[in-house]
């Protein structure tokens, strides 16, 4: 059905409330991109509410002649027209003067609101992203620190270790030199690297390993065990060796033969690895939950694998039981950028 005459659209009609909402939209982003950034973080708040009070003022002031106009143009026939006939309501033009304050006065109040809520919505969202890219280099800073920290305990043993082996003049001195020389090249080659082929991260657990049994030579007994298929695992680097390293520190007896097990299976998509040995430091291991090297690989395993791993302790009077399984460390190929992505 086709618009009557009266309800068709007007341009000129609408046009002063074109004119009026281009006003407020303006004022809107210089509010909200200019003001609030230019006095409001700066302090400046009274020359900030001054400011809005003035451009209230030119906006009320705009708004009232904006509308006379074009209601006078639009609306009213010519003065001649209108000399002999009264006003059918004495007090419209009171009631629209007011009205022509108020309105122009909510209207801007409404805009200045909305200009504040949006101004400070970007800056939340600012904020946020800051804190998490704060969080973000936080994390790398953090993870590179516990990457960077070596067990002395173990240098000092083991230097104690060959040096005693050669000054005994123990033929397996010099295979110990050699351990200790690839033991410690691995740590500073892979102290950066984010993932190694879990096959590597094993020899260097083996050459550990060994290490220590030259240390114990009658008193250890080792089991390290490896199931499943090695190729196309991968593994962030040192991030078994700090529960190792617990085992023999507090695993070991000065009296009795000492049985310590080690088991790593890898799987389809995931890595398990194991732990268990008695307790015979016990003094020391009630303090085991404030071990600075378990710490640190909570950590790292947090930082690292969040959300894809699991690490089960359990500690009983005689007996230190680990077990953690790493999830999403199998890759299409055997060999990667050791620069990627920690997980894909």
């Amino acid at each position: 059905m086709p618009l009557r005459p009266e309800e068709t659209f007007s341009f000129g009609r609408n046009l002063p409330f074109i004119i009026t909402y281009s006003y407020l939209v303006c004022f809107f982003y210089l509010n909200a991109d200019f003001l609030t950034i230019r006095l409001i973080q700066n302090k400046k708040y009274f020359t900030y509410f001054s400011g809005i009070a003035v451009i209230l003022v030119i906006y009320i002031c705009f708004h009232k002649y904006i509308f006379s106009l074009f209601v006078q143009l639009a609306y009213f026939p010519p003065p001649r027209m209108m000399a002999n006939r009264p006003m059918p309501f004495p007090d419209l033009e009171r009631t629209a003067s007011v009205g022509r304050i108020i309105l122009p006065f909510t209207q801007f109040f409404l805009f200045w609101i909305l200009s504040l809520c949006y101004r400070l919505s970007l800056e939340w969202l600012s904020t946020n992203k800051r804190n998490k890219e704060i969080e973000a280099e936080k994390s790398i800073i953090e993870l590179a620190y516990l990457k960077a920290q070596i067990n002395p305990h173990f240098i000092f043993n083991t230097l104690n270790t060959i040096y005693s082996l050669t000054i005994n003049k123990n033929e397996k001195a010099p295979d110990a030199i050699l351990l200790y020389s690839d033991i410690v090249r691995y740590v500073f080659d892979k102290i950066d690297t984010n993932l190694v082929p879990l096959q590597e991260e094993i020899d260097y657990i083996a050459n550990y390993i060994d290490l220590q049994k030259m240390r114990f030579i009658n008193k250890l007994n080792i089991e390290f065990e490896i199931k499943g298929n090695t190729e196309n695992q991968m593994i962030a680097p040192l991030i078994l060796i700090a529960f190792i390293e617990n085992a023999f520190q507090y695993g070991i007896s000065n009296h009795y033969e000492s049985i310590i097990s080690f088991s790593i299976e890898a799987s389809d998509n995931s890595i398990h690895f194991t732990s268990k040995n008695k307790k015979y430091k016990k003094d020391e291991f009630q303090h085991i939950g404030k071990n600075i090297g378990i710490q640190n690989t909570r950590r790292k395993l947090n930082l690292i694998y969040p959300d894809k791993h699991r690490l089960s302790i359990k500690d009983s009077n005689d007996v230190f039981d680990l077990d953690l399984i790493i999830y999403g460390t199998s890759v299409t190929k055997p060999v990667v950028d050791q620069n990627h992505s920690l997980i894909n």
